[in-house]
């Protein structure tokens, strides 16, 4: 049987390059620049993401105990479960059941130290009572089908719909560590990949990725990338020199410049990357973490320098 973490990979090679990026840019107004402090923060950054992927998963479990805590506690004082939210339904959830029964999700847990739900209570509570007064939540209980698919498509729909956009959920993530912000949308997309792959045949102890790399290879990339503009700034200046001739380079803002080092090194130090690519990716994240004109910007500077690269590589091959 294929493993779910087999199917999709967790850190994309655009999130590293963007992590990357966000170490170096903090590193800015931090000097003297320390490599190897640097490397440390980088790879606590990127644990960071695996353990948010941790808290949330153990969110399903926490919050199913919750609800039913409260639906026991209703028993107990002979009262009606409030507009049958409390329905008993919910808490047999074969696909919780799977999260609850992974011996790796649990194991992983107790590792990295995420049991933050147990020091936030309250914010349990506070989901359970989304959750509780939700569509997606009276649609499920409602409906007469049970059995996994039903009830897998009820967690998707919750977490989707209801769990992710919740404000007081955000709130809690940046308390917790501030770093977990920037990651919380990809991270997000990986517990859906998780819950949506999930099958009623699936090993709980093959149901969690267990590595936030797809292999050794992007596992050292990030790194090499820092290592490449650190270890090598000089020569990537080298060829921004007389390529922003509307611009000083102490000019550029912080950000536009911390990419085009990035893509530079990638042009001279990961020959595998087609320079394209490379482009592309910048443009990309340009878009989002940069100004409106950044994109258009680093583009035309790149463009030239590819061409550059490109044109002495031929030279020197004939």
């Amino acid at each position: 049987m294929q493993r779910i973490y087999e199917i999709f990979d967790m850190l994309t090679r655009r999130h590293l390059r963007v992590k990357v990026m966000q170490q170096l840019y903090a590193n800015t107004i931090s000097y003297p620049f320390d490599l190897k402090v640097a490397q440390q923060q980088l790879e606590r950054s990127n644990t960071g993401f695996f353990e948010l992927y941790l808290l949330l998963l153990n969110m399903f479990i926490e919050v199913q105990a919750c609800g039913r805590s409260l639906h026991k506690l209703a028993e107990k004082q002979y009262l009606k479960a409030d507009s049958d939210q409390l329905n008993p339904k919910f808490f047999s959830n074969q696909a919780i059941a799977k999260l609850s029964n992974s011996k790796i999700l649990e194991s992983k847990t107790a590792k990295f130290k995420v049991n933050y739900w147990e020091q936030h209570d309250e914010y349990v509570r506070l989901i359970w009572d989304q959750i509780a007064a939700s569509d997606p939540y009276a649609t499920y209980l409602s409906d007469d089908k049970i059995g996994f698919v039903t009830d897998k498509a009820v967690l998707i729909d919750l977490f989707t719909n209801v769990i992710a956009p919740y404000e007081r959920l955000h709130e809690l993530i940046e308390e917790i560590k501030p770093s977990w912000v920037d990651d919380y949308p990809l991270v997000n997309t990986i517990v859906r990949n998780t819950l949506f792959h999930m099958n009623e045949d699936t090993d709980p102890e093959d149901l969690i990725l267990t590595s936030i790399y797809k292999d050794d290879d992007d596992k050292t990339f990030a790194i090499n990338l820092l290592k490449s503009v650190a270890v090598h700034e000089e020569e990537v200046m080298t060829h921004l020199k007389g390529r922003t001739p509307n611009w000083e380079q102490d000019r550029i803002a912080v950000l536009d410049m911390i990419l085009l080092k990035l893509a530079i090194a990638e042009f001279l130090y990961f020959p595998s990357i087609p320079t394209r690519v490379t482009i592309n990716e910048y443009l990309e994240i340009a878009k989002e973490y940069a100004t409106p004109k950044s994109s258009t910007f680093i583009n035309g500077i790149l463009d030239v320098i590819s061409k550059d690269l490109e044109s002495k590589i031929l030279k020197y091959k004939s």
